[in-house]
């Protein structure tokens, strides 16, 4: 997952709110801003991360898959861990922790056997579930990984930056798997047949259109996020909403929104 790290002023955002009245006040949408914080923060540990992996040797490369994952661990440190599910056991490769002060080391503690197989199957399942509904396709996907206390496992599958700095979105997708990385649990599909994007580095106004959505969708407001400071502006454009993501001197980086003017049929 190879994306630059976000600015640190992006991860201070403000919410503002265009209408009182706006059905925006609510639970779901300050909900998906958070995720999409920990996204960013997660996006920008695996990014730092996969600096380091890729000095190892080939043997080392080539016992890891795409299982690889971040995680916090109760000391709220970033973890990476990188290898390879096979035959109902996960080798780890490589252990990585990045400590207060900004260093990373390898780490040899042992790790929770559970932990590794859920999520090895979850992340598996996810990307074949996502499959069936896209059919071939030359998008990449980066894929955000979350261990819940509970020990569920959450997968979101989003486009990653694609080749000349291309931010794209259109398809994301999102499962909830028992401990198991078995049994799914919850699940959220978003495809719009296609994808669009916009090549990072001009400094305009961009147009993300969810005509079919009744609200911005969780990839919607993580490319917000992540891509907000390439742009003067980015519309979130929903059937009956519109969301802005913009800066000011005065506001720093805000939110408002406004729901579209309803007609009479």
């Amino acid at each position: 997952m190879k994306l630059k790290c976000l600015l640190p002023v992006l991860l201070l955002i403000q919410t503002a709110y265009a209408q009182k009245s706006t059905a925006f006040l609510s639970e779901t949408f300050n909900r998906q801003l958070e995720t999409a914080r920990w996204m960013v923060e997660y996006d920008s540990t695996a990014w730092r991360l996969s600096e380091l992996v890729t000095t190892v040797s080939w043997e080392e490369l080539g016992r890891m898959g795409r299982e690889w994952f971040c995680y916090k661990s109760e000391d709220s440190l970033w973890n990476g861990v990188y290898g390879k599910y096979k035959n109902g056991v996960y080798d780890v490769v490589l252990h990585y922790k990045i400590w207060p002060g900004d260093s990373i080391d390898v780490v040899c503690d042992p790790l929770d056997t559970a932990m590794l197989g859920g999520i090895s199957r979850a992340v598996n399942a996810a990307y074949r579930e996502a499959g069936f509904v896209l059919g071939r396709s030359y998008v990449k996907f980066n894929k955000f990984v979350r261990y819940h206390a509970d020990k569920t496992v959450s997968v979101w599958l989003l486009p990653a930056l694609q080749p000349n700095e291309i931010a794209m979105y259109g398809g994301e997708f999102y499962y909830l798997f028992d401990e198991t990385g078995t049994r799914i649990l919850g699940r959220e599909e978003y495809y719009q047949g296609s994808f669009k994007g916009f090549r990072l580095g001009k400094a305009r106004e961009v147009q993300l259109h969810y005509n079919d959505a009744d609200a911005p969708t969780q990839g919607a407001v993580f490319f917000a996020l992540k891509y907000g400071r390439h742009f003067s502006g980015i519309y979130i454009n929903t059937r009956r909403s519109t969301s802005l993501m913009a800066f000011s001197r005065e506001k720093g980086y805000y939110w408002q929104h406004a729901d579209k003017a309803k007609t009479n049929p």
